[in-house]
């Protein structure tokens, strides 16, 4: 078996004491990890899906990086809405791919296929699969026809019955859902951005989403609203072709969100 967890919206910035929406950031995350460290000690992954910054700054990803410590050589790393891709290969040149273009992996895992995809688009908040990367995508599905398959992105790409985060989500997501549904294989989709639970079905997989380790937002209405509810983690248990998955929040709420 394989264990692996999945961190997602860090939202960090330079200057430690900063706060998002009253809530400070730097501190859930060493709240997180620390819950991490007392409870997970098996994991085998990390996979971050990005928005591990606010102001996508490369001291605010050396921070990250000096939180994770050790755990950075167990890390695979998407980047959100939030994020720059080059900052990101400066300070994490060990756990991202590539020298240039979007920031994507395909690994083996026990007996499954882990593939990471690139939604970010500069300057915008909502996400977009190229058609370069799409096409990059079908021939990994096809190349591991036979492999289980788990997709992690930033983006989630259906909708997740809230107007005003389903306005921002995968945009023009209609190659990625044919590829995913057109592919039984693909077992899992794996996103953040939401900054909330969510679970759904695209094809066989369930696609599922995954509370932030700062800032937490109400899944309903219309505008954005922020919860009082406590940073988590999902764990993905692979167990030959099956999997397990539950989400981890820590025992209390610290901080209140506050508006602006």
């Amino acid at each position: 078996m394989m264990r692996l967890l999945q961190l997602s919206d860090l939202h960090l910035f330079a200057d430690p004491a900063m706060r998002l929406k009253g809530i400070p950031t730097r501190e859930t995350l060493a709240d997180v990890l620390a819950h991490i460290d007392a409870h997970e000690s098996d994991v085998d992954q990390f996979i971050i899906t990005g928005d591990l910054t606010h102001d996508e700054k490369l001291e605010t990803y050396q921070a990250v990086r000096s939180m994770l410590g050790e755990k950075v050589k167990r890390c695979r790393i998407l980047p959100g809405n939030h994020d720059e891709r080059s900052v990101m290969r400066q300070a994490f040149p060990d756990a991202v791919a590539g020298e240039s273009g979007p920031l994507m992996f395909s690994t083996a895992a026990d007996r499954w296929r882990l593939i990471g995809l690139d939604s970010h688009v500069p300057g915008q908040v909502p996400g977009r699969i190229e058609p370069e990367q799409i096409e990059w995508l079908g021939g990994e599905l096809k190349t591991h026809a036979d492999e289980p398959t788990a997709l992690f992105l930033h983006h989630p790409p259906i909708p997740v019955g809230v107007p005003w985060m389903d306005r921002i989500g995968l945009q023009d997501p209609e190659a990625f859902c044919a590829l995913v549904e057109s592919s039984p294989q693909v077992k899992l989709v794996v996103c953040g951005h939401v900054h909330h639970e969510f679970s759904g079905q695209l094809g066989n997989a369930m696609v599922v989403t995954t509370p932030s380790t700062g800032v937490q937002f109400v899944p309903a209405g219309e505008t954005p609203d922020f919860a009082a509810d406590p940073p988590g983690y999902r764990v993905i248990e692979f167990d030959g072709d099956s999997y397990l998955t539950y989400l981890v929040r820590l025992p209390e709420v610290k901080y209140t969100p506050v508006a602006d």
